[in-house]
């Protein structure tokens, strides 16, 4: 039975494909921190359908980051290897435009 399993044995992955490979990463961020005013964070753990969270070295919760974000990073760490300097994340601001919707009737 030993040989069986031996023969589907799982090959290790290079790909920093899990949540965890990219936790406690340090980043920067142009917006302050509503609690503590600095612009320092890191990588957190991700919940449900999030990735990753973005947590302030203070601790507060700054927000979700965005799989295109992360999947950007992941794809950079994996090419190049884990950064020792912090990755600068602009964080796209939220829309102020309103949907135009047409009044008139479908036909």
């Amino acid at each position: 039975m030993s040989m069986q399993l031996d023969m589907f044995a799982a090959e290790p992955s290079t790909e920093p494909s899990t949540k965890s490979d990219l936790v406690g990463l340090a980043i920067t961020l142009p917006q302050p921190c509503p609690r503590c005013s600095g612009h320092d964070a890191v990588i957190g753990t991700g919940r449900g359908l999030h990735r990753a969270s973005i947590m302030c070295v203070c601790g507060r919760h700054l927000g979700w980051m965005s799989t295109v974000t992360f999947n950007f990073i992941a794809e950079t760490v994996r090419r190049f290897g884990r950064p020792s300097e912090p990755i600068c994340v602009n964080r796209k601001p939220p829309s102020t435009t309103a949907e135009v919707k047409s009044s008139s009737p479908l036909k």
